[in-house]
């Protein structure tokens, strides 16, 4: 008897997915988004932290800062192969240069002092004693090292000359410029400033002398008004002493 022969069923090409594999719910499909969110969050943190920034364009190369591949350099910088140095007076933060404070605090406290100094010596003169009005360059620079050396413990020999041009500076704009009798450069004080720099004593004799005739005006009429109030039919001509000593005793009376 012939064995019968029939045709196998075929296999299928896939296979059947596991169960579990897809999420079955709402749920597993948020957890799904979650964790695919935070994969992607940290893969971007890791690439821009270990991404290196582009190196600063040298500043002596005109030419370098329209290239992609580099950073121009910051203001107050100077960049050499790729790196950034600060100039004198300022510091790195970050990839800018700021402004030392320190520096800043320094200049403009001697700066001060040092316009206080030449318009005080220009008061003396205006108040009639021994002073100085005009001061030539030297002069001005001798001052202000002299008020560095009293306030300059923490600053080293290169900071120190950037507080110097600083006030040099600053004091060339606050200074009136003239010239000496032979023609050679000078500095002073500007007249307004100098007169508010005279002593109160100073100011109150000055004014007393350029009003003395409006002094003695009231002075006679509050002379005056006294023997008016105090004396009856001209008593006051014929007594004078007795009034005024009874004036005086009148004043230590008065609180």
């Amino acid at each position: 008897m012939a064995r019968r022969t029939g045709r196998s069923r075929p296999e299928p090409r896939w296979a059947e997915p596991p169960p579990g594999l897809f999420p079955a719910g709402i749920h597993d499909l948020l957890r799904l988004l979650a964790v695919l969110a935070i994969a992607a969050a940290v893969a971007a943190a890791c690439s821009v932290l270990n991404r290196r920034p582009a190196p600063f364009c040298d500043s002596d190369d005109p030419y370098s800062a329209a290239y992609d591949s580099c950073e121009p350099c910051p203001e107050n910088g100077r960049c050499v192969d790729g790196e950034l140095r600060c100039v004198e007076g300022f510091k790195r933060r970050g990839r800018v240069c700021v402004e030392d404070g320190l520096l800043t605090h320094t200049a403009n406290k001697i700066s001060e002092l040092l316009q206080h100094r030449i318009c005080d010596e220009h008061a003396r003169v205006l108040c009639g004693q021994p002073g100085k009005i005009l001061f030539q360059q030297h002069d001005i620079s001798s001052m202000a090292d002299e008020l560095l050396s009293k306030d300059a413990a923490r600053l080293s020999d290169d900071r120190i000359r950037v507080v110097k041009e600083r006030v040099l500076q600053s004091a060339h704009g606050f200074l009136e410029t003239t010239s000496t009798y032979d023609k050679v450069q000078a500095f002073k004080c500007p007249e307004l400033a100098a007169e508010l720099h005279r002593p109160l004593s100073c100011q109150a004799r000055q004014w007393i002398s350029s009003n003395i005739v409006f002094v003695i005006t009231s002075c006679v009429l509050h002379c005056s008004v006294f023997c008016g109030a105090f004396t009856r039919d001209g008593h006051c001509q014929r007594e004078p002493s007795k009034y005024m000593s009874r004036y005086v005793r009148s004043l230590k009376i008065m609180p």
